[in-house]
């Protein structure tokens, strides 16, 4: 999966297979595992992830929890390291179908323009004034669009030397919720000051077109926590909410109502993602639960696999555009990758030495990892 610095699978099985002997685990039970051939040929370097392979109670989930803190086995390190950013890493988008550029917001309020060539800032400029930026996307002809925790939505255009302002949206300014594109970027979602609503307007005229708040007097959802697009070719009008109460509902934008809802977390949700490929989204809250659910024929949300993770707490799942894998940034400091398709580990990155706030993937399959250590991480996934 990953480059020349990973462990060739054989490799792998070899030193799993030595580490039994060394922990005096027996082979048959570690080979009894039934993910565990399929975990050493895609996995590398800190056997502690496969823990997650085996029930917490056996005598190898114990001894795998030991070694990981123990083990000097080597990991791949980041292809490189942008250092530049004043202040934490709030998130980040590579724009375009290539990691030319890199653009990364930070809680201070400053918008950077990394050159990947040179690995260098080529711009900076103050986006949201003081406050936080909290999600950075781009539409199809190349305009900017920024939210900030200042409550607005920027509009941005870009004339040859610099961004420049050519519109906002009013947002909410309590939360960290980001919006969401709709119908092929004609419409966008962006969280409401009012409580569990989402206000849609027209991208083009910047006007609004109406809202989407829950209905139900028995539920009370609470504040929007992260909003997604769950459209494709046949269907343009669906998106999904996570709330503070641990639901995710189904939403049909055309006619503003409720489809389906689906408690999936005892906590807020904290992020979430989307594969529209395999009609498959997946959702974190506080504690160490990945959580995956499926909506059948738009019309409803059922609860599918999970998996859990060593330590509690996610700010981020991306999926990549290939829809093979996605990844995770953790509040234990460490980024980690899944198989898509089964939500199976295959590695952990662990570089940085605070919170990774945000992951983002370029199309030419570059992860980027943005951290409060105000660093970002670069990986070459392939």
């Amino acid at each position: 999966m990953f480059g020349a610095t990973s462990i060739e699978s054989t490799a792998i099985i070899s030193q799993c297979l030595e580490f039994a002997e060394v922990w005096n685990v027996g082979k048959k039970e570690i080979c009894s595992g039934m993910n565990f051939v399929m975990a050493a040929k895609i996995s590398y370097g800190e056997l502690s992830i496969l823990s997650d392979y085996f029930p917490p109670k056996t005598k190898l989930a114990a001894r795998l929890e030991m070694h990981e803190m123990t083990s000097q086995a080597a990991v791949p390190d980041p292809i490189y390291i942008l250092r530049g950013s004043e202040d934490t890493v709030t998130c980040l988008s590579f724009p375009g179908s290539s990691s030319e550029f890199l653009y990364s917001g930070s809680v201070n309020g400053t918008l950077y323009v990394w050159d990947m060539k040179t690995k260098r800032v080529v711009q900076s400029f103050k986006a949201h004034g003081d406050r936080s930026v909290l999600s950075i996307s781009f539409l199809p002809g190349g305009q900017l669009i920024t939210q900030g925790r200042d409550g607005c939505v920027q509009f941005w255009s870009y004339d040859k030397t610099s961004w420049t302002r050519s519109g906002n949206l009013k947002s909410s300014s309590l939360g960290f919720c980001s919006n969401a594109l709709l119908r092929d970027c004609s419409n966008i979602a962006v969280p409401s000051d009012i409580m569990s609503q989402v206000d849609i307007y027209d991208i083009s005229n910047k006007q609004y077109i109406g809202k989407l708040r829950p209905t139900d007097g028995d539920t009370k959802f609470g504040t929007p926590m992260s909003i997604k697009s769950v459209a494709n070719n046949s269907n343009q009008s669906q998106l999904v909410i996570g709330y503070e109460n641990g639901s995710i509902v189904l939403w049909d934008t055309r006619i503003f109502k409720m489809v389906d809802s689906l408690k999936c977390h005892e906590d807020s949700v904290m992020c979430m993602c989307y594969s529209k490929d395999f009609h498959t989204g997946f959702s974190a809250s506080v504690d160490t639960k990945i959580q995956s659910w499926k909506i059948s024929n738009f019309e409803n949300i059922q609860e599918s696999s999970s998996v859990s993770i060593t330590n509690p707490g996610l700010n981020e799942i991306v999926t990549r555009d290939d829809q093979k894998i996605l990844a995770t940034a953790g509040w234990d400091s460490k980024i980690r990758i899944f198989g898509l398709k089964k939500l199976r580990p295959l590695a952990v990155l662990a570089y940085h030495k605070e919170s990774v706030q945000c992951v983002g993937f370029s199309s030419d399959n570059y992860l980027a990892g943005g951290s409060k250590d105000r660093l970002i991480s670069i990986w070459k996934v392939y």
